[in-house]
């Protein structure tokens, strides 16, 4: 048998020349891209790609459009509006929003529900039913009161749970002092001083003991759903989630869609920009954003599109909204910095949304869940933040699940929701059933993560230094760069993300 070497001089080459052919060649196929040349049609070209088209990727889109700019929106879903969802019953059209349920009063919200004529409504000023009254079927179902009940879903038993009223109104205005000074988080990562504040990212536990403000982390974890247990995470993420907004809320109001369909907003958007500017159940599968080495002389992006083929997209920039970890950016050609930081999103909460029919309970009763050992009575997770009834439709019931962690399937969150209800019928002596489930949703991965060592090392310096790569043909959005709360994402675009993308115009080099 030749060695390799022999084998080598054989072909006419040594050892050396070979291994120095490797680094200098241009590889005739080493590009996905080109290895698809003729099968995709026509290009398309566009000022701007949008990667999601969720709230970040949505508002930005129509934005840009407004701004004169040709834009395309690229989205795995079938719809647009990512975590916003509504089912709508086939029987009444009867409106519920299962995702994203209200809003907190900001500019960018206004202005955004104005644009496209969608009525919204104070919390404040709708009058609701009385806990253990019907529902008001005028009003949206996310403001039905009903009576809660803790009780340990995991096998339906009760919790005592003894609140003082006095301490925890106590404890929610010292929350608001301890907030106030680090308001500047909410214009996103770019404000975040450095070095960061330990306060900002010791555990949510340890920061509400250190102010002795533990009276409130019941009310937390019940508003900041989808963080899951909460205590553990970096105070950063949580004040960036339930922050001071949502106490100036609990007073003034919150802000939902009249009608209780906030999925509105989204189609009549949906509407502006025009279906030959949306690439529905699509996936960027393979990217080229070398502009010097594409035929368009852009940035070029492929995507497996819903009809089974390919589209080529040319953009002058790009806009990443989805979330931004490295099995969703695979085929993508990241950066040295974008590997490097995007690797440091090592973890995140998980969070499923959904509806159930035919569960038989107290309409009238929240079983919220608890245990008796946790700090806080917080539940043990993954399981449900409770079982409550809309309201507005008979026996048709809320189903949100939290987690630590978001690689649990689908398929196990709603099993081990089936569960708990089950335990609780059973606990509560009532027919066990299997409910049909009407609609359900991944939120997943929810809150993205660095670890508290990252972050204090300059983590969202590295991020936001993103912003305007590859010679200002890059750009980011999304909950990853700032938080999950749709309004304060669009006034993010509006203040940090489409600014930057401007200097670039007015210098001609988009």
């Amino acid at each position: 048998m030749l060695s390799a070497v022999s084998l080598l001089t054989l072909i006419g080459c040594t050892a050396q020349t070979a291994a120095a052919a490797t680094t200098t060649r241009s590889y005739k196929f080493g590009s996905v891209i080109d290895n698809y040349k003729g099968q995709y049609g026509d290009v398309v070209r566009r000022d701007v790609c949008i990667i999601g088209g969720g709230a970040s990727g949505v508002h930005a889109a129509v934005s840009l459009k407004d701004l004169n700019k040709t834009v395309v929106v690229v989205d795995r879903a079938h719809r647009l509006g990512g975590n916003t969802l509504t089912y709508l019953d086939p029987a009444t059209g009867t409106p519920i929003d299962v995702g994203v349920v209200v809003f907190q009063p900001l500019p960018a919200v206004l202005n955004f529900f104005k644009k496209f004529n969608v009525q919204l409504a104070n919390t404040s000023t709708i009058v609701a039913n009385v806990p253990g009254q019907p529902a008001n079927l005028s009003v949206p179902a996310p403001l039905y009161l009903t009576i809660p009940q803790y009780t340990d879903l995991r096998d339906g038993s009760p919790v005592q749970v003894t609140q003082d009223g006095l301490a925890v109104q106590k404890a929610i205005q010292g929350l608001a002092a301890a907030m106030a000074k680090y308001a500047y988080i909410l214009d996103g990562f770019e404000a975040l001083a450095h070095p960061v504040p330990e306060d900002l990212v010791m555990p949510f536990g340890d920061f509400m003991a250190k102010y002795k403000l533990e009276a409130a982390i019941p009310i937390v974890f019940s508003v900041a759903q989808g963080l899951g247990s909460l205590i553990h995470l970096p105070t950063l993420y949580v004040i960036k989630y339930f922050n001071f907004g949502d106490l100036k809320a609990f007073s003034e109001g919150y802000l939902t869609q009249a009608q209780g369909n906030n999925s509105l907003l989204y189609t009549r958007a949906t509407d502006y920009l025009g279906a030959d500017n949306i690439l529905y159940e699509s996936t960027v599968i393979s990217a080229n954003r070398d502009k010097r080495t594409t035929a368009s002389g852009q940035p070029e992006l492929l995507v497996s599109t819903s009809d089974g083929g390919v589209k080529l997209l040319s953009c002058g920039q790009i806009v990443l909204t989805i979330p931004p970890n490295l099995a969703n950016l695979a085929g993508w050609d990241l950066t040295d910095e974008e590997q490097a930081v995007f690797s440091q999103f090592t973890t995140s909460t998980g969070y499923w949304t959904g509806l159930v029919k035919g569960v038989g309970l107290n309409q009238t009763i929240a079983y919220t869940n608890a245990a008796a050992n946790t700090p806080s009575h917080i539940p043990v997770l993954p399981g449900l933040y409770h079982v409550s009834a809309v309201g507005v439709l008979d026996d048709v019931w809320w189903m949100k699940v939290g987690a630590d962690t978001a690689t649990l399937a689908d398929d196990q969150i709603k099993a081990r929701a089936v569960r708990e209800i089950q335990k609780l019928q059973a606990a509560q002596g009532v027919p066990v059933t299997n409910p049909e489930w009407l609609i359900f949703d991944s939120h997943s991965p929810f809150m993205m993560q660095a670890r508290p060592k990252v972050i204090r090392s300059g983590f969202y310096k590295k991020l936001t230094a993103l912003q305007g790569g590859l010679g200002g043909k890059m750009y980011y959005s999304g909950a990853a760069f700032h938080t999950h709360y749709s309004g304060y994402l669009w006034r993010y675009n509006e203040d940090v993300v489409i600014p930057k993308m401007a200097k670039k115009w007015k210098r001609g080099e988009n």
